[in-house]
């Protein structure tokens, strides 16, 4: 296992001539995390990648690596390794030559390159590969020579830009559990980059959710999708995501405009604000009825029922588990809880207190 590392961001900022891209990231990654930057295209996560690669300057603030003040630190002094999007192979080289070839700057000896070589080729399942060209590698496998070619130098911390997005969704969702498995067992601290919430969901311990270089969120991922602090990271969190719709304080009730009326469990200051549904909370009604919905699109993915229907002016989702039988223009009853019910103000922002939990509670083993 590698030594561990932690890295601390305290108001980083980056201006361009076209204006301030990121504003003021505060953040922590502590020594063996895996820690993911997620957020739409254009949010800065790439910027801040490479800021804390030192293939950015950092206009403002102060970046420390393992307690040491690291702003000015030459790129190849950070101990660390990056995993490009585009996996930056040599297509000249072989797999072992390109796995090996950060290593000839380090004057390590052949005999000491080799022996690590083989040992991450080994763990990648690339033993029988080395001898190949990249382009005679299908895209997993060039995947994994971009990532043996990081694990090989034995940097402590691990930068990912969106490595998986140019894989089918199969072959993503297998190289998300293999690229977490060997981030545990060599202890490395990791810092991904992605767009795509489900790879955050499923390989962060923590997350941080940014939206046009501003920090929306930082937690553990199940926190941040039971208790989103707004409305941007309950719309952007979850798939599908978070049902929102504006709505009046009535009589006790929340009225959604041409839609119908919702109770909550939660309180919020004023008459009006955003109540938010996640689609797992609108079961089908067996007494109590919130609304009829009327439904515009029924998907049955065979261990669940994705449903679409108006709410207002508003499309939301319902998932039911199993398979349901329904057909288009259909009215359905639905059934909403009110501790399901969260509240956001006129600001967007989660009302306090305002969380919500899984429809059924899972326990530890």
């Amino acid at each position: 296992m590698l030594g561990m590392k932690s890295l601390r961001l305290e108001n980083i900022r980056k201006k361009y001539d076209g204006g301030e891209v990121i504003k003021g990231i505060d953040a922590t990654v502590e020594a063996g995390e895996f820690f993911v930057l997620v957020g739409p295209s254009g949010c800065g996560k790439s910027t801040i990648l490479r800021m804390i690669a030192g293939l950015e300057d950092i206009t403002e603030g102060s970046l420390w690596i393992d307690g040491v003040y690291a702003n000015g630190l030459p790129a190849n002094k950070r101990q660390l390794s990056m995993v490009f999007q585009n996996y930056a192979l040599f297509p000249h080289l072989t797999v072992e030559q390109n796995i090996t070839f950060g290593l000839y700057t380090k004057k390590i000896s052949k005999e000491e390159q080799r022996s690590r070589c083989l040992e991450t080729a080994e763990m990648l399942g690339l033993t029988e590969l080395l001898k190949r060209k990249p382009r005679q590698l299908s895209g997993g496998q060039r995947q994994r020579v971009a990532l043996a070619r990081a694990i090989v130098t034995q940097s402590p911390i691990c930068l990912m830009d969106e490595p998986l997005s140019n894989l089918d969704a199969k072959l993503r969702a297998k190289m998300r559990s293999e690229i977490r498995q060997i981030q545990r067992r060599l202890g490395l601290t990791m810092i991904y980059v992605t767009h795509d919430q489900v790879e955050a969901m499923t390989m962060a311990d923590r997350m941080m959710i940014l939206d046009k270089g501003v920090v929306q969120q930082v937690g553990r991922p199940l926190d941040i999708y039971n208790s989103p602090g707004n409305t941007f990271v309950a719309s952007f969190i979850g798939s599908p995501p978070m049902n929102l719709a504006e709505a009046d304080y009535e009589d006790g009730r929340w009225r959604i405009p041409a839609g119908p009326a919702i109770n909550s469990a939660h309180s919020l200051p004023g008459k009006k604000g955003t109540i938010g549904v996640r689609p797992e909370h609108i079961s089908r009604a067996e007494e109590k009825v919130t609304f009829f919905a009327e439904l515009l699109n029924v998907e049955v993915l065979g261990t669940e029922t994705l449903l679409g229907f108006a709410v207002g002016n508003h499309q939301w989702s319902a998932r039911w588990p199993g398979q349901w039988q329904l057909c288009v223009g259909q009215r359905v009853p639905c059934y909403v809880a009110p501790e399901h019910v969260m509240l956001f103000d006129k600001e967007g922002q989660a009302a306090a207190g305002s969380f919500i939990s899984g429809p059924d509670k899972g326990e530890a083993l």
